[in-house]
């Protein structure tokens, strides 16, 4: 399994509740009590929020096994016992969403017992620890054992494990990397979750197969920087031989790959891509800055004729495919010049969709050290919430000629449920959410045809 990031443990318990959640008050003490006793007939119950990437739902995944496995019945936030916050730290507005939600938990559910665990108590445990109505903070290394942190004071003789339930799931995420060994002046993701490390590829199949076998039909493989998976292992692997032994060695009916960095789309990989129909056609590559001088700021390792090139391949070999990348604006010393250039490179280049961010300064980043360089100027906010509206309009524009596009061919496709009233979503194999004209279970692969580019969502039908 994935090395753990190595972390001192910070787990906390209740002296750092407020003072009307304290074991000693009475309510407290009868609240406690009548959870003791939910949890002793089988009816104890969690609520999970995860915040951020596919990496963190994946793991959120893996903790809300923990809690079903140890007995706790899922339930929304106002009435579960146990609440558990994901959390991102990406962006100053991820930790805001996260304080916010504990707010509102503390508003409508004041008796429920709050663990915090993700990348943002990660970076900044004491923060947290110190918000009304946080019992527990909890790091990446400590996230196997949550459920031995939550339970032990409400197990009065634990019932029997329950069965993890794999069906049902529409595009489980699979996490088969960690970390990044990459040093972005923006990015405080290493920082938090540390160097690259894979999972090995056994244990990635036997995660695949469970999924095939319990009747999932396609899932993503994910990761922090998904395309290093290998590169520590012994003896070393690429990420293209992972991606052929799940094709070669499990069931798995259809294979998503998500965000992969420009220098790690090998021919390789792009080949396999091509050729197996088993595997989405959908490519995310970051971007970050088309500006050169941007990019070397940012310690991006490629140079935005190197970027397009290789988008350019991707559009050669994959005609139909999605293809996305993430774009931030008002980095430090961002000029007008500058962001003319990323503009005019995401106008030329054959994306269909755009992940459009603001760049927010992270503690302990290159960038926010900087922050009194002549050069490292901040962009002020109204300048970089127009550049993030031009770019989204343009985004918008790309996907609308996309699905024009695709409109009248032949598409595959997975359900993903939310059948009523004759319509059932589905989402394409190029990334295309679409309403196909029909009731349809979940989890089954199909093949559509756009009737409908112009209406949100498309609508499709069966062929």
């Amino acid at each position: 399994m994935l090395a753990p990031l190595a972390a001192a443990p910070l787990t906390v318990a209740l002296p750092n509740a407020p003072p009307a959640r304290r074991v000693s008050h009475p309510a407290a003490a009868a609240a406690g009590l009548a959870r003791r006793e939910r949890y002793n007939r089988g009816v104890a119950s969690y609520y999970l929020r995860n915040f951020g990437c596919r990496t963190n739902q994946a793991e959120g995944a893996e903790i809300e096994a923990q809690l079903r496995a140890a007995g706790l019945l899922r339930a929304d936030a106002p009435t579960a016992d146990f609440i558990v916050l994901n959390t991102c730290t990406v962006t100053a507005e991820a930790d805001a969403d996260a304080r916010a939600a504990l707010r509102r938990i503390q508003r409508e559910n004041p008796a429920a017992r709050v663990l915090v665990t993700g990348c943002y108590a990660q970076r900044a445990p004491a923060e947290l620890r110190a918000l009304p109505g946080v019992e527990w903070v909890v790091g990446h290394a400590e996230k196997p054992a949550i459920a031995q942190l939550l339970l032990p004071a409400e197990a009065l003789g634990a019932p029997p494990l329950a069965h993890t339930e794999l069906g049902g799931r529409t595009r489980p995420n699979v996490k088969v990397q960690d970390g990044c060994n990459n040093r972005c002046a923006f990015c405080v993701i290493p920082s938090v979750r540390g160097a690259s490390r894979s999972l090995p590829l056994p244990d990635v199949l036997a995660a695949i197969e469970r999924h095939a076998q319990a009747g999932v039909a396609e899932v993503v493989l994910t990761g922090i920087n998904l395309g290093q998976w290998g590169r520590d292992l012994v003896p070393r692997q690429r990420f293209a031989d992972l991606v052929r032994a799940i094709l070669d060695r499990t069931a798995l009916p259809r294979l998503r790959l998500s965000s992969i960095e420009p220098m790690d789309w090998s021919d390789e990989l792009l080949e396999l891509l091509a050729s197996a129909p088993r595997i989405a056609p959908h490519a995310h590559v970051p971007l970050q800055s088309g500006s050169d001088a941007v990019l070397r700021r940012m310690h991006r390792r490629y140079r935005p004729w190197h970027y397009a090139e290789k988008v350019w391949r991707i559009r050669e070999r994959l005609p139909q495919a999605a293809i996305g990348a993430d774009v931030m604006v008002g980095f430090p010393g961002e000029t007008a010049a500058e962001f003319a250039e990323t503009e005019r490179s995401l106008a030329a280049l054959p994306l269909t969709y755009l992940h459009v961010f603001t760049y927010s300064s992270r503690p302990g980043t290159e960038a926010a050290r900087r922050a009194a360089d002549p050069r490292w100027q901040p962009v002020a906010a109204s300048v970089a919430a127009e550049r993030s509206r031009r770019l989204h309009a343009l985004a918008a524009s790309k996907r609308a000629a996309f699905a024009r596009a695709c409109a009248g061919q032949p598409l595959a496709a997975v359900t993903l449920g939310d059948a009523h009233a004759g319509w059932t979503r589905a989402l394409t194999g190029n990334y295309l959410d679409v309403l196909v004209a029909a009731e349809l279970p979940p989890n089954r692969c199909i093949q559509v045809q756009i009737a409908a580019a112009d209406a949100e969502p498309l609508r499709a039908r069966l062929i």
